[in-house]
């Protein structure tokens, strides 16, 4: 069934950094107990096991039993599953010491991004993170400091309203936010340690009428609308619409 509790639906991002936590400490706790069974001592070559995600997206599941067909599968996404897709991504970029491949399964029709027939296609909702994050999202992740209100979800204590990631590639900056709150902007200062703005800030936001709009053939709700802010010195305030998905680029000094 689609998830009816829009709170916690959009929270499940959490559920994903707790496994790759999981993961990534039972892998250092058998690294470190490695024994060399020559010397009969710990094994300390630096070698690494990463993670990867062989297959990851939203999918409900939605469909009966009774029912049978090629189409069985295409699911039609809205607003809230960009958001929680947003999330996603922010989660691995967070997670990239540990996280080094990711797969979105699947990419055309089937819990997929592209959606088409015979006579022409349309973009999904989810469509425009994962084309704003594999476009912009390079070199090296940021581990940012995080701090405002939160709330508590069916499933978690403390879900911040704010879920954000940050790479930078040089001095280009890329900052992606997920504004979960339905109703309300956050107004969120963006504060560097020892480098400033330089120029203008380039905005993708990704939203639509309401949580629950999707597209389709001839119908686009949501999608990515880019705009620029003027900035300077080493903060920016900006404020992050409700049940929206944005991403700032940057050059810095």
């Amino acid at each position: 069934m689609r998830r009816a509790d829009y709170a916690d639906f959009v929270a499940s991002p959490i559920e994903m950094d707790q496994k790759i936590d999981t993961l990534a400490g039972l892998i250092n706790a058998a690294m470190s107990n490695r024994i060399d069974h020559v010397t009969g001592a710990l094994a300390r070559d630096g070698r690494k096991i990463h993670i990867a995600l062989d297959e990851w997206n939203v999918w409900y599941r939605a469909r009966g039993d009774s029912q049978r067909g090629r189409r069985i599968l295409e699911e039609h996404y809205n607003l809230e599953d960009a958001l929680v897709i947003a999330g996603f991504l922010n989660s691995l970029v967070n997670h990239a010491d540990v996280v080094k491949i990711a797969n979105l399964a699947q990419l055309v029709n089937v819990i997929a991004p592209i959606f088409t027939n015979d006579k022409g296609l349309f973009l999904q909702t989810i469509y425009y993170p994962l084309q704003l994050f594999g476009t912009h999202v390079k070199g090296n992740s940021l581990e940012l400091l995080v701090d405002g209100p939160s709330y508590k979800s069916k499933r978690f204590d403390q879900v911040p309203y704010i879920d954000a990631s940050g790479a930078l590639d040089g001095n280009n900056l890329v900052v992606n936010v997920v504004n979960r709150h339905p109703d309300q902007a956050m107004d969120v200062v963006i504060g560097l340690e020892d480098k400033s703005f330089s120029g203008a800030v380039t905005v993708s936001e990704v939203n639509g009428p309401d949580i629950k709009a999707q597209n389709d053939f001839g119908q686009t709700l949501v999608s990515a609308h880019e705009r620029s802010v003027s900035t300077g010195g080493n903060s920016l305030t900006y404020s992050f619409p409700p049940h929206s998905y944005t991403q700032l680029k940057a050059v810095l000094t």
